[in-house]
């Protein structure tokens, strides 16, 4: 999978451009503020209809603009070739068409252009709140389980609509026999979910203790684990059904559901101690690098072919050794948008296989 051509309008600091990538490693340059990231930033908007720095699509369009427009041409190993094209409007919301046709659902484009992103913001998978793990989840799975985005959209609605109703109760004082249906529902649609995430999680665990143990030269162990909020025992449904019952009177009292896919989270062990609290900075980064490089793994089992890779400037953070162990990982056999302020940081042999890029103030030029 590549993208052929990049273009945008007046998205950020952009005005109007239009790239064209090689099918290996991208190489974009430039200095802190110039628009490096903006790039990668339009890409993950693309494959996954939102921006992972904003939730506000207004912000992505350049100051004094009433709107912009952001296009992918997209070539396919194991599927047709297709045209991406959002449109972003600070009246008019978002468009978003598959060759020159509308999508009335933002996510109906989730999973035509796979991408695997690393960011430096990413070390907060390991040690933030179980809320950024829970999203990389779910972003990661909707864009190979189309499946997986309809249950989360349902799911949510489901748990609105319960804690709404367990407040209500909370007040009266009095039961309500809708509670049980809204809890049928929850349990119908949080059991998959859950399933999904389990699957998917055990998918990367091999590749990332691989990837972990490249990255240190064998001297850290790395596992990776599912955390459900309730005991599943041998049957997720059992489990969750028991857990409900048991906390009733509890979540009555606070107005909320407490457990479900909502309050999982996602464990990970360096050399059997909790990365997230007794893992080094350095530590946390590298394995989170490590889930990255395992996901590109993951992703390709499951849509036959190599996700792009986005890499935005984590290099500054690495040791030499680190920096050539991740590229040697990840950048083969596959395209790769990699952005950096620091070209000296990178192995002399890779600058001279990758197409190269200067950026400057919101313009993008091609390097010799």
């Amino acid at each position: 999978m590549r993208i052929s051509h990049l273009r945008l309008a007046n998205f950020r600091n952009y005005g109007y451009q239009d790239l064209a990538f090689s099918a290996g490693t991208n190489l974009i340059l430039g200095a802190n503020g110039q628009g490096k990231t903006n790039l990668l930033e339009a890409v993950h908007v693309l494959a996954t209809t939102k921006s992972q720095r904003t939730n506000r699509d207004e912000e992505l369009i350049r100051w004094d603009a009433d709107s912009t427009s952001l296009s992918a041409e997209v070539e396919r190993e194991q599927r047709a070739d297709i045209r991406i094209d959002v449109l972003i409007s600070r009246s008019g919301g978002k468009v978003v068409r598959v060759n020159s046709v509308a999508r009335p659902r933002v996510l109906e484009i989730v999973g035509e252009l796979n991408i695997v992103p690393i960011w430096v913001e990413d070390v907060e998978i390991v040690r933030g709140d179980p809320a950024v793990r829970r999203r990389f989840l779910n972003v990661e799975i909707s864009q190979v389980s189309p499946e997986y985005c309809f249950l989360l959209a349902r799911y949510r609605r489901v748990l609105e609509h319960r804690n709404r109703l367990l407040k209500q109760i909370s007040h009266r004082g009095t039961s309500d026999e809708a509670l049980t249906v809204w809890t049928e529902e929850l349990v119908r649609y949080g059991v998959p979910i859950l399933t999904h995430r389990q699957e998917f999680v055990a998918e990367l665990a091999g590749p990332a203790k691989e990837a972990h143990a490249a990255l240190t030269d064998g001297d850290e162990l790395l596992e990776v684990a599912y955390r459900p909020s309730f005991d599943v025992g041998e049957d997720i449904e059992h489990g969750f059904r028991r857990a409900l019952e048991e906390l009733l009177s509890e979540e009555i009292r606070r107005g909320m559901t407490l457990v479900g896919p909502h309050r999982d989270d996602l464990a990970f062990l360096v050399n059997g101690y909790d990365a997230r609290t007794y893992a080094s900075l350095g530590q946390q980064r590298t394995a989170v690098l490590s889930l990255r490089l395992s996901e590109l793994v993951a992703v390709e089992r499951q849509i036959g072919e190599a996700p792009v890779l986005l890499v935005d400037d984590v290099f500054a953070e690495l040791d030499s050794g680190r920096v050539r162990r991740l590229l040697e990982w990840a950048l083969p056999g596959r395209q790769s948008l990699v952005v950096t302020t620091e070209v000296e940081r990178l192995p002399a042999d890779l600058l001279a296989q990758c197409r190269k890029y200067r950026v400057r103030s919101g313009v993008v030029e091609g390097m010799q």
